[in-house]
Order: C-alpha cells, then sequence, then structure tokens
C-alpha cells in the first residue's frame, strides 16, 4: 500500500512537511546551481508563449532540464502529481516555482479522477505540464492522457523536446538525465493544434515526433 499525503495519519504528518519542507530546499539548492550555470537556448519558442495557455509536455527523462527552462513560472499553472508521501518535497518545490494549484493523481493512484479534476482549471486559462511517458512508462510512448485533456479542454499542445552537451543519467526506468553544471541545455518547441475526437491518433504520432521518440 502506498500512502497518500493527503490521507496520512495525522500524528505523521508535521515530520512530512518538515520533511518535505527540508528535501525541497535541497532540490530548491540543485536547481539553483544548475540555472545559474547551465546555459540554455530556445529553438522555434511561440511568440505567444506567455499570453495562451497550452499543456506543456516533455518526456518523464527530461523532468530536471523542463525544470531549468520553464521555470518560475510567470504565470500561475495547475499540475496533476503523484500523491505517494515521497513526492511532498517535490509538490513543496512546485509550489514555490509557480504552480497555484496541485491536483493529487497519477496513473494507477487515481489517475482518471485527477485528470478530471484538471480539465476546469486548464479550461479556464491555466497552463499544465504532463509527462506523456509517465509515471512509470514505458519511456517515450505517449499514453492517452494528454491527448484526453486536450480533447475535453480545447487547449493546443506544446511538445518540448530537448538536447544536452553533458549530462549524466539515472539508473532508473526513464533514465533520468541530470545536467551538469557549465553544460548547455537546448529545447526545441513544437506546438500542437487541440486534439479533437477524430484526430487522436494523428496528434498522437504527432506529438511523439515531436518529443523525439515513439508515439
Amino acid at each position: 500500500m502506498t500512502w497518500r499525503v493527503d490521507n496520512l495519519p495525522h500524528a505523521w504528518r508535521p515530520v512530512l512537511w518538515l520533511g518535505g519542507t527540508l528535501g525541497a530546499g535541497l532540490l530548491a539548492l540543485l536547481w539553483g546551481l544548475l540555472k545559474l550555470t547551465v546555459r540554455v537556448r530556445h529553438a522555434g519558442r511561440p511568440g505567444d508563449d506567455v499570453a495562451v495557455s497550452s499543456i506543456e509536455c516533455a518526456w518523464h527523462e527530461f523532468l530536471l532540464p523542463y525544470f531549468l527552462v520553464r521555470m518560475p513560472y510567470p504565470r500561475p499553472y495547475v499540475w496533476m502529481n503523484h500523491p505517494a508521501w515521497f513526492m511532498k518535497p517535490i509538490h513543496v518545490l512546485l509550489g514555490w516555482m509557480g504552480v497555484q494549484e496541485l491536483i493529487l493523481g497519477s496513473s494507477g493512484h487515481g489517475g482518471r479522477a485527477a485528470l478530471a479534476a484538471l480539465i476546469p482549471s486548464v479550461r479556464a486559462g491555466k497552463p499544465t505540464f504532463l509527462n506523456p511517458d509517465g509515471p512509470y512508462g514505458p519511456a517515450h510512448r505517449v499514453k492517452d492522457g494528454v491527448l484526453d485533456l486536450s480533447v475535453a479542454t480545447g487547449v493546443r499542445v506544446l511538445a518540448m523536446r530537448f538536447e544536452h552537451s553533458a549530462a549524466i543519467r539515472l539508473p532508473t526506468w526513464d533514465r533520468k538525465l541530470i545536467p551538469l553544471p557549465f553544460s548547455r541545455v537546448e529545447v526545441f518547441y513544437t506546438t500542437i493544434d487541440a486534439v479533437r475526437p477524430d484526430t487522436r491518433d494523428s496528434s498522437r504520432a504527432a506529438i511523439g515526433r515531436a518529443l523525439g521518440g515513439s508515439p
């Protein structure tokens, strides 16, 4: 059984809060170090990026490069994220970075309900971010979540592909990438029109190509 942060026994909640805050602080230090030293180049970034909301997406392996390139957010975002207790530092960090609304849920952990809860905020104009292959893979495969959200909200998809000059990879299912200080990260943007029920297959393929992997 995975304890969720929203149903943890009350006696453990102060410990979770303290551990989450300390963990978020360490992550923020790593983020700050890389933010100061990593050079970022944008290619194809839409001119209306800030003005028009998007469903942003990137492969799960590129979470840290995404944080470096896109955060802190210039406007309030809404996210859904894994509800497990050990994700509390990430939840705290997301709040610091401009995620105004955090919905708890992911594949196998109330993901469909969380996606449904995400729809009103995205439809109302808040941008969001999803990993089309997360949280458990298979890596580089576009699953249904990003398509369902775009169909339900009529919001476009902004796919981001990352390249790097020097990085290390963690021994995880997604081979998560950590750029090294003083390296270079390039991000390539592709805007994909809002998915319609009759364009799901072609949109899935287009997102996969834009992200640099299999659909």
